[in-house]
C-alpha cells in the first residue's frame, strides 16, 4: 500500500500546484508519522490550510485523512521506529539525539533500495564528467564527496563558483555529463538557480537534499531526500555523509575493479607529496641512549 501511494505521489509531482507539491513531498518522506497527524497539524507543518490538505487527499482517492490513516495502519513496519530500545543491566536509555542519528542513517540505507538510487548510480557511472556543488554549512559534503569520487570516477570536479558564473558546471557540461547538487535548509539561492539552469540546458541532474525541498522534483526525477529534523538540523549531516559514502561505494562496485587507478593516484602522491610515518619506538629510545638521566629529588645544598 505504501509503495503504491509513494509511486502515485512521485508520478503526479509535475502536475501538482506548489501547495500540493509541499503536501506530497511531506507525505513521501513522513508516512510513518501520519497516523499521529490531523489535517490541521499536517497543514501547519507544510504551510498550507487544512482545507488544502483535504482537497489534495481527495484527488488521491481518499475521503480524508482518517481513511489514509486506516490504510497506513495496515503496514505495521513503521511501528518499529517507535519501539523503545532494549538495554541490559539497566543501562541508561539511548538519547533522543542518538535515536535521531540512527533514524537518519537508516533512511540513508533505505534509499539504496529505491528506483531513484539505481538510476543515479547508472547516471554517475556513464557520465563523461561529474560536476559537484554544495553550499553554506553543507559545503564540506560536496567537497568531500568530489574528492573521494575522484578515486573511482575520472573527471569528477567540485565547482566552487568562484568565477561568479559556474562556468565549468554549466558551460562545460553536456547531455552526457552529470551535475550533482547538495543542499539542506536553509537553501542557498545558487542551489535553485543551478538546478533550474542545468535542467534548462538539458544537463542530467542529481539533487541530494532534505524532505522540505518540495520543488526539487520539478527539475529532475533523480532526487534523494533525507528526513528534515528542524529541531536537530545538524543530524542531516550524519545521514548525508552516510548516504554519500554509500553512493561512492555503489559507483565503485558498478564500475568494477578500480584498484589500478587508486594505485596510480597513491604513487603520484608518494612522488609529489610523500607520506610521513610515525617514528618507530625503538628509534625514539635509541636517540636518548647514552644521555645521563636526570636525578630525582632535591639537589644537595652547596657548601
Amino acid at each position: 500500500m505504501i509503495k503504491d501511494l509513494q509511486k502515485k505521489l512521485k508520478d503526479g509531482m509535475e502536475s501538482y500546484t506548489t501547495s500540493e507539491q509541499k503536501i506530497a513531498t511531506y507525505l513521501l518522506h513522513n508516512l510513518s508519522g501520519i497516523p499521529f497527524e490531523t489535517a490541521a497539524s499536517l497543514g501547519q507543518r507544510v504551510g498550507v490550510s487544512s482545507m488544502t490538505v483535504g482537497r489534495f487527499l481527495r484527488t488521491l482517492g481518499y475521503a480524508g485523512l482518517n481513511e489514509l490513516k486506516e490504510e497506513l495502519r495496515g503496514d505495521s513496519p513503521w511501528l518499529q521506529l517507535y519501539k523503545n530500545p532494549e538495554h541490559r543491566g539497566g543501562a541508561a536509555s539511548v538519547s533522543e539525539d542518538l535515536q535521531a542519528e540512527i533514524r537518519g542513517v537508516t533512511t540513508a540505507h533505505a534509499l539504496t533500495r529505491t528506483a531513484e538510487w539505481s538510476a543515479i548510480v547508472k547516471l554517475l557511472v556513464g557520465a563523461d564528467r561529474v560536476s559537484v556543488a554544495s553550499f553554506h554549512q553543507g559545503r564540506f559534503l560536496g567537497l568531500g564527496f568530489a574528492s573521494l569520487m575522484q578515486h573511482v570516477k575520472q573527471r569528477t570536479v567540485f565547482d566552487e563558483g568562484l568565477d561568479g558564473a559556474y562556468t565549468d558546471l554549466l558551460l562545460d557540461s553536456t547531455e552526457k555529463s552529470c551535475v550533482l547538487l547538495i543542499d539542506f535548509r536553509r537553501y542557498s539561492r545558487h542551489f535553485r538557480i543551478l538546478a533550474e539552469e542545468s535542467a534548462a540546458r538539458g544537463i542530467p541532474l542529481v539533487i541530494i537534499t532534505d524532505s522540505q525541498c518540495y520543488w526539487a522534483r520539478q527539475f529532475t526525477k533523480n532526487v534523494l531526500m533525507l528526513p528534515a529534523d528542524m529541531e536537530r538540523p545538524w543530524h542531516n549531516f550524519t545521514a548525508a555523509t552516510s548516504l554519500l559514502s554509500l553512493l561512492i561505494g555503489a559507483v565503485s562496485h558498478e564500475q568494477g575493479d578500480m584498484f589500478e587507478r587508486i594505485g596510480d593516484i597513491t604513487q603520484l602522491r608518494q612522488k609529489l607529496v610523500g607520506y610521513v610515518e610515525a617514528p618507530v619506538k625503538e628509534k625514539r629510545e635509541s636517540a636518548t641512549a647514552g644521555k645521563p638521566k636526570a636525578r630525582k629529588g632535591r639537589s644537595p645544598p652547596k657548601t
